[in-house]
């Protein structure tokens, strides 16, 4: 008796270009997308909610050679390394001369998406961690990590709302 064996292959080629498309473009594109709008909504909330981002630093007056809001004028957001977004429409009448241009901050890892959210001022960190009494009522310290803090899941379902296919 004469045993017939035949042998199948099923072709996953096909397959694996998709998925190969699926983690490499798309995910890594939706997730930058979901990176970009969470960074925009945290600037956002952290310029206009309270505590807000001082216009003026304390003991200067109003009508000095500083312009009044350059600290907000300063914030911008970085995905993977890259300008998204800048806050200079919360100007006031500031220059906007503190404006980052590239991204200063850590290597991002080549297997991992990063949002940034920079206020750039020389004086961001102290007006954040100190001098309570501000010039503008409303403003005043942990403008930024309040909002972090308080709104974190908002910003996590903004980037689950994107990546979801």
């Amino acid at each position: 008796m004469l045993h017939s064996t035949k042998t199948m292959y099923l072709d996953m080629s096909q397959v694996q270009a998709r998925m190969n498309q699926l983690n490499h473009v798309i995910l890594p594109a939706r997730i930058r997308t979901g990176l970009e709008l969470a960074g925009k909504k945290l600037m956002q909330d952290t310029v206009v909610g309270l505590p807000t981002t001082p216009i003026h630093r304390p003991n200067y007056p109003i009508m000095s050679m500083r312009q009044a809001g350059e600290l907000r004028a300063s914030g911008a957001v970085f995905v993977d390394g890259v300008k998204k977004a800048d806050s200079m429409q919360y100007r006031e009448t500031a220059t906007g001369k503190y404006q980052p241009q590239t991204y200063g901050g850590t290597p991002i890892s080549k297997l991992s998406h990063e949002a940034c959210v920079v206020f750039n001022a020389p004086y961001a960190a102290t007006q954040h961690e100190s001098f309570p009494t501000k010039t503008e009522s409303g403003a005043g310290m942990k403008y930024m990590g309040d909002k972090l803090h308080n709104n974190a899941p908002e910003y996590i379902a903004i980037v689950v709302r994107t990546i979801k296919l």
